[in-house]
């Protein structure tokens, strides 16, 4: 009895197991509209082995369209390494055309994934190991970008085939600075904002009216001298010049 007691569980041990290896085989990565040319042969989906333990892929089911798809070990390990990473392609030509230094696993399959998104799975025989619904709203449609899984949550960032996925930040260049010279009725200023003088521009408009206005001046300052003169000159000559300290007297002739 005893022996019939330990053979069912270890049985039943077996199965947990090899249940739970499989359990942990995620969908991680869909590149599923690329940004130039045909999508045709050219799609791939990125599994996950979240385990501590190797899981076949082999034995697995593929699930796209409503189809289970058979999986063929093309390059690398049948067995995805614990924390490892596989690769399900379309047409391993092609992948290898648009990502010649992948020396990671792949897997063939076929399928063809909608732009506009659909239901991903991976199955063992009808038992759902993982499952991923994906629309053309969440990203990756066209510019490039793939859909990838981080830190639990779906998003669209630069491709990472058999690599951790992860948010790629491009830093922001700032504009180079350069002393600017403004108006001649604003205040000419350095680089570093500091005022150096300034040049009104009601002035520099003036100018040349105000050397009008010398010019005119001159000459009727010239004009009033000679009238000046000759008036003296006429006294002169029709007057008389009182001794010192009598009035000034004009006598006529």
């Amino acid at each position: 009895m005893s022996q019939k007691i330990i053979l069912f569980l270890s049985f039943f041990l077996f199965l947990f197991s090899y249940h739970f290896a499989f359990a942990n085989v995620e969908i991680n990565e869909i590149m599923y509209d690329l940004k130039t040319g045909s999508d045709d042969g050219r799609e791939w989906v990125e599994v996950f082995n979240n385990s501590d333990a190797p899981a076949d892929l082999s034995i697995l089911k593929f699930f796209e369209a409503e189809t289970n798809h058979k999986l063929k070990w093309i390059q690398g390990d049948a067995n995805i390494p614990a924390k490892g990473y596989a690769l399900i392609v379309s047409d391993p030509i092609k992948f290898k055309i648009d990502w010649p230094n992948f020396s990671g696993i792949i897997f063939d399959s076929s399928f063809s994934l909608s732009n506009d998104g659909e239901i991903l799975a991976i199955k063992n025989e009808d038992l759902l190991v993982d499952q991923y619904d994906y629309k053309s709203s969440s990203g990756g449609g066209g510019d490039g970008k793939s859909l990838q899984k981080i830190n639990g949550s779906w998003r669209e960032a630069i491709p990472t085939p058999g690599k951790e996925n992860k948010i790629s930040y491009i830093p922001l260049s700032l504009p180079e600075t350069k002393p600017t010279l403004k108006k001649a009725s604003d205040k000419i200023v350095r680089q570093d904002l500091t005022t150096i003088t300034t040049i009104p521009s009601e002035e520099i408009a003036m100018a040349p009216e105000n050397s009008s206005y010398s010019y005119l001046f001159i000459i009727t300052l010239i004009l009033l001298l000679s009238v000046g003169v000759r008036a003296v000159y006429f006294i002169r000559r029709r007057g008389v010049i009182s001794k010192k300290g009598n009035d000034f007297e004009i006598l006529d002739e």
